[in-house]
């Protein structure tokens, strides 16, 4: 869950694990630690057409969930980190 210092500007205060709850803390707009953010748009074939959903997962819940996975998700290397 992302919380914005005014809703028109976009300024990115901080970050709430939708997960644990942990807070992860922003500086200038960038967040302090790893953060897996998701937003899904689901589409026609699905029983939530037109939905909207977003949260965001600190690295320990991306962690968490994805050891659950039967199929682990893929890995590559970075070429470029940005």
């Amino acid at each position: 869950m992302r919380e914005y210092k005014k809703e028109e500007t976009k300024a990115l205060e901080r970050i709430i694990c939708n997960g644990c709850g942990k807070v992860i803390a922003v500086k200038h707009g960038m967040p302090m630690e790893g953060v897996l953010q998701v937003r899904k748009a689901w589409e026609y074939m699905s029983g939530k057409d037109g939905q909207v959903d977003s949260f965001d997962l600190c690295e320990e819940c991306y962690d968490r969930m994805t050891e659950q996975f039967c199929i682990p998700p893929t890995t590559t290397e970075a070429v470029e980190l940005v």
